[in-house]
């Protein structure tokens, strides 16, 4: 995702940088048989890169979403790390009849 998140921010002229790096390996989201299993399955799955955040808000993107419980849990972190404002894009999204 660095790579399209990088080419998007160039494309509308916005600063760009990693914000967030996955911890560990969890299992894809679509495995998990419910939301509660979803939101445990993202805790603590990310920690802020390496450096200062920018100012200003956040363009969070991600390629595919099947819960929203990993933009939840990474607006979350940037949030409570100061970020004012986090403004989540996604390609596309998996499992929802809306």
């Amino acid at each position: 995702m660095p790579d399209l998140a990088r080419r998007l921010a160039h494309t509308l002229g916005l600063p760009f940088r990693v914000a967030l790096v996955t911890e560990i390996d969890r299992p894809e989201q679509k495995s998990m048989q419910n939301s509660t299993q979803q939101a445990r399955n993202v805790d603590g799955a990310f920690r802020l890169a390496a450096g200062e955040l920018l100012d200003g808000p956040v363009l969070l993107v991600d390629d595919l979403v099947d819960s929203r419980w990993t933009f939840t849990a990474a607006a979350w972190l940037l949030r409570s790390h100061g970020v004012a404002a986090v403004y989540p894009l996604a390609l596309a999204q998996a499992g929802f009849d809306e």
